[in-house]
């Protein structure tokens, strides 16, 4: 049998290899950036869904004590007897079963997430310090450079932290001295940061007047 050739079959000269690869590197350059805008995304969403699920199970914890006298389960099957809530009714540990917020909410990728970066407690307040998928300080979301001040207001980046009241001094007005916000027993605020500047959880302070 006789070999047949191809006279009119040829490869890819290396003109055109190279022209390819121009376009998928043009390609990946316009993909990436979007691709991790969605991730970003993602993350603040999670965030932000995670800590109205945690605030609103703190509400209902708030509600168990007020009509309650005796022992009573709240939360995540809490008891109070073992699990109490503090003088106004607000748990001052949201941690069980080593989960963040395993008091409150049942273990999830998504609230697994958290972590308790520092607590701060005088005579008139016991606050929390958390930070979520979005604001955590190392492989968080990264700051927005086209925003004003590097931030978008109302979505937690890698600078930001959220603060839990647990008790406030009901006869004295507390602020958190960043954002200027007035605490208030049971509350859960997200702290928005400008700039880019790493947060020094340390030094986050409350003034009472």
């Amino acid at each position: 049998m006789k070999k047949q050739f191809y006279p009119n079959h040829s490869a890819f000269t290396m003109i055109e290899l190279i022209f390819v690869i121009v376009i998928i590197g043009i390609l990946a350059s316009v993909a990436i950036p979007k691709f991790m805008g969605i991730k970003d995304n993602a993350k603040k969403t999670a965030e932000i869904a995670t800590m109205s699920a945690v605030s609103t199970a703190i509400d209902g914890a708030h509600g168990e004590w007020s009509i309650n006298e005796g022992n009573f389960v709240w939360g995540n099957n809490q008891n109070s007897a073992t699990h109490p809530l503090n003088s106004v009714g607000y748990p001052d540990d949201l941690s069980a079963n080593g989960h963040t917020f395993g008091a409150l909410l049942k273990s999830s990728t998504d609230s697994d997430k958290f972590k308790l970066q520092a607590n701060k407690s005088s005579s008139d307040y016991n606050i929390s310090i958390f930070t979520g998928p979005a604001s955590n300080p190392q492989n968080g979301v990264k700051y927005d450079k086209s925003a004003k001040n590097s931030d978008i207001p109302g979505r937690p980046d890698k600078n930001d932290y959220w603060i839990y009241a647990s008790y406030i001094n009901p006869n004295k007005t507390c602020k958190e001295d960043y954002s200027n916000k007035i605490l208030h027993s049971g509350d859960i605020l997200l702290i928005d940061i400008n700039g880019t500047t790493p947060t020094n959880y340390n030094n986050i302070s409350i003034t009472c007047n």
